[in-house]
């Protein structure tokens, strides 16, 4: 039933101009690349500072407050123009095994970021004033850094198989 929905979606005149068009299909995907790198990019950022490997000489919540009045930004218009390229192509997309992994793996990135919110972010001040960054932190951006990269490898290599 799906299926059937996303087989609707494709067939749309929208979608059918959409995929069609010299100009509005790359012009889409041009801005979901150049929203990936600041979005991820930017969050890629935040991560390796929790994980000590960057900008160790500032504060946690600087970084994390500085980073994310890019970042969700440039995730919105990553989600919306995400949205749009999908609508174009929707039932040849969502049997696509790389897109399935995809959207997996942004769902389980939603959780963790969810976490990290919950449980961490409510207490990031206390580790710019010299207390030690939490385990549970690290290993959530660690999570973080490789699903994101892993986001990108099946964004990349399904462009390929469609």
């Amino acid at each position: 039933m799906l299926l059937e929905f996303f087989h609707y979606l494709q067939s749309t005149q929208l979608a059918i101009g959409l995929r069609q068009s010299d100009y509005a299909f790359p012009l889409i995907e041009g801005s979901h690349i150049m929203a990936l790198s600041l979005s991820v990019g930017l969050i890629l950022l935040f991560d390796l500072r929790l994980l000590r490997l960057a900008f160790q000489g500032d504060p946690v919540s600087r970084i994390m407050h500085q980073v994310m009045k890019w970042a969700l930004p440039g995730f919105l218009v990553m989600f919306v123009t995400g949205l749009i390229l999908f609508f174009a192509q929707a039932e040849t997309v969502a049997k696509n095994r790389y897109f399935q992994v995809k959207m997996l793996l942004l769902v389980l990135l939603g959780i963790n970021a969810l976490v990290y919110q919950l449980k961490f972010y409510p207490r990031m001040a206390d580790w710019d004033t010299g207390s030690a960054i939490p385990t549970g932190a690290r290993v959530i951006a660690a999570v973080s850094l490789m699903f994101w990269i892993a986001v990108i490898a099946c964004g990349r290599i399904m462009a390929y198989e469609l």
